[in-house]
């Protein structure tokens, strides 16, 4: 298994690891991060953000396999936004990469990240959705399915200005822009803390650049329930990202198809799903479908019919004292 290498005069590298509850799959994570080829020197932070036991003996194992990797608590707040603006704060770095627990790196991420941000302040990462079932087979099989067989490439301007999209949990910015922002904010988390930065990003008149070479496993929801929940918190968070940034023409969530009609589609839809002999990908997919249009439905009640406010959180967690384990 390779190690971080030193380059002359590398930019200092953090990786932030937002944490809760992922025990069982924050260990593929590191694997991944420690079998990175032709990485600079890096520290990573794994952020407990309340779960209810610590991950530090899963770090303190990586840690004897040669990563230098550190657990730091964030209780104050729940919230991948607060807990990844704790980790930053924890950080030594001038690079700042975000990944998530439960998800795999490719083997090149790291280097490709520190590459783009040579050229760029912010780049955002290429994700693959993979079942769970595939994570079950281990790094190597992961990194074979990330394998395009292609040359990395980095995009330069890759996002939409009017509508654009950030991977929060695979993308790499510098520490001096994502303070000058005030980092994630908590008010859209949870669902469309990472849109919310990336549209601070572009009015800012910064671009976010795209790098193939930072390629990562997305795992997929396991189960229907799981995958209406995210969908529904996304929904109506991003209601609230419109009514805040004003994007109720400029969103493709509410016109392409029309929101509105899809939602009043959406009960012959789910029960054609129960039918028997309906396959698992195929239930998932409408629950996630339902729970996106039910979401879309609350929010627009709440923050456009009756304008209940969408005050900024600014930042919250970048100023915690952080206490290490």
């Amino acid at each position: 298994m390779s190690r971080p290498t030193e380059r002359a005069q590398p930019a200092r590298l953090s990786v932030v690891i937002a944490f809760h509850e992922a025990h069982a799959t924050l260990p593929l994570q590191l694997e991944a991060l420690c079998a990175q080829v032709e990485a600079p020197a890096f520290d990573i932070v794994v952020v407990d953000n309340r779960s209810s036991r610590s991950p530090e003996s899963i770090v303190a194992e990586w840690r004897r396999n040669g990563l230098d990797v550190r657990v730091v608590e964030a209780h104050r707040a729940q919230g991948t936004s607060y807990a990844r603006n704790v980790g930053v704060s924890a950080t030594r770095g001038d690079v700042i990469v975000f990944v998530d627990a439960d998800d795999c790196v490719g083997p090149h991420f790291l280097r490709s990240a520190v590459d783009a941000l040579h050229t760029v302040p912010v780049v955002d990462g290429v994700v693959r959705p993979v079942p769970a079932a595939e994570f079950d087979r281990g790094r190597e099989h992961l990194w074979h399915l990330l394998d395009a067989g292609t040359d990395p490439a980095l995009t330069i301007d890759a996002a939409d200005h009017d509508y654009p999209i950030l991977m929060g949990g695979a993308c790499a910015m510098t520490r001096q822009v994502f303070l000058e922002l005030e980092g994630f904010d908590q008010t859209f988390f949870p669902g469309a803390e990472d849109n919310d930065l990336a549209l601070r990003i572009v009015r800012s008149g910064r671009a976010i650049a795209r790098h193939s070479g930072m390629a990562l496993a997305e795992r997929r929801r396991a189960s229907d329930g799981a995958a209406f929940k995210r969908a529904y918190d996304a929904g109506r968070m991003h209601i609230a990202l419109c009514a805040r940034h004003a994007l109720w023409s400029a969103s493709p969530h509410l016109r392409d198809p029309n929101w509105l009609v899809d939602l009043a589609k959406l009960p012959v839809v789910v029960a054609l799903s129960a039918l028997p002999g309906t396959g698992g990908d195929v239930r998932r997919a409408v629950a996630s479908r339902a729970g996106l249009r039910l979401g879309q439905a609350v929010g627009m009640l709440t923050f456009r019919v009756l304008r209940r406010p969408v005050p900024p959180q600014l930042g919250v967690g970048l100023d915690d004292g952080v206490s290490s384990q």
